[in-house]
């Protein structure tokens, strides 16, 4: 075995050992002969697109669509779930951030600049299209899903980093804040592949629910502000912020899934954002009331909520995969 060889050879092994074994060889001989004799001397390696073309396949054996091998069809529908109910609930967050810029009253301190105002319409642009690439993917549509969702995702994420610079520091929950902004479109890009099964939902799932579910918080929220009583108002904060709006999602769709005794997929997928409503709520287990901080005993609940909820959740979608597996080879 000559040194280009044993490269290719390496670079196989990023596809799982089941793959490898019928077919490693003939791949192998397939690319040695493609390169031709190569002398040792020379040092000789894989070629990039090769090792993306390797890199590319093992993403979609190990995320696999409806005729791959069952336990890789199983992560595979995790990943997209993953991706389905992130775009959701930022669909939500975008619906609730253009109607709040359509009902916001014009500042009393002073006009804003053109950068304050060219960041809002970036915002509001960005909110559009979060609810774009979650109705495109609902309708089975991924490609304009993944452009919308990608252009959105780093919309986002340089409006933070912006922040981050202009404060010269980073708040506690930037971190669950910017996975919360990441991992919905990796698993966009990763989970729905060319041999992935798109999702087909209704009109009424694309764009009535996430328009529905993005008015509720402002429409309360305004409902309490008006009512005159700042101390009410700001309690009742903590449970339309985007933890405590991500921590209600979860609760829902969870519940839904457990009652409907659902597969793995999508209680592991809500597991996940289980754990990072969680990161972010925990920085803010305490409050200044006055100049004495405090215990906050609404977000030390919510904290106790999400971890019960979330530890249910994966256990639960732990213990059935191997149902999920076992009905997948008997419907194959």
């Amino acid at each position: 075995m000559n040194l280009l060889e044993r490269r290719y050879r390496n670079v196989l092994r990023l596809l799982p050992a089941s793959y490898r074994a019928g077919r490693e060889e003939e791949m192998v001989a397939a690319y040695m002969e493609y390169a031709g004799d190569v002398p040792d001397e020379l040092s000789p390696r894989p070629r990039f697109g090769e090792i993306a073309s390797v890199a590319g396949l093992a993403l979609r054996v190990r995320l696999a669509g409806a005729t791959g091998a069952p336990r890789y069809f199983a992560w595979g529908e995790t990943v997209r779930m993953t991706a389905l109910f992130g775009l959701a609930f930022h669909a939500m967050l975008g619906v609730t951030g253009v109607i709040a810029a359509l009902m916001l009253e014009p500042p009393v301190d002073g006009v804003p600049t053109m950068a304050e105002r060219l960041a809002d319409l970036g915002n509001t642009l960005a909110g559009v299209l979060w609810l774009v690439s979650f109705a495109a993917l609902a309708r089975g549509a991924a490609p304009p899903a993944k452009i919308a969702g990608g252009a959105a995702a780093l919309w986002s994420l340089a409006e933070r980093g912006t922040q981050i610079a202009t404060w010269g520091t980073a708040l506690e929950w930037d971190g669950p804040f910017l996975l919360l902004i990441l991992v919905p479109a990796l698993a966009l890009l990763a989970g729905f592949h060319r041999d992935a099964p798109p999702p087909r939902r209704s009109w009424w799932v694309a764009l009535g629910a996430p328009v529905l579910a993005g008015s509720v918080p402002i429409l309360v929220n305004l409902g309490i502000w008006r009512s005159g009583d700042p101390a009410r108002f700001q309690e009742f904060m903590v449970w339309t912020d985007v933890p405590g709006l991500l921590m209600i999602a979860v609760l829902a769709a969870g519940l839904v899934c457990l009652v409907r005794r659902a597969g793995a997929p999508p209680l592991l997928a809500l597991a996940w954002y289980a754990l990072l409503a969680l990161l972010c709520r925990l920085p803010n287990l305490t409050h200044v009331h006055g100049e004495v901080v405090e215990p906050w005993l609404a977000g030390q609940i919510q904290c106790a909520i999400l971890a019960v909820s979330g530890l249910t959740l994966a256990v639960t979608g732990w213990r059935r995969l191997p149902v999920l597996d076992r009905l997948r080879e008997r419907s194959g």
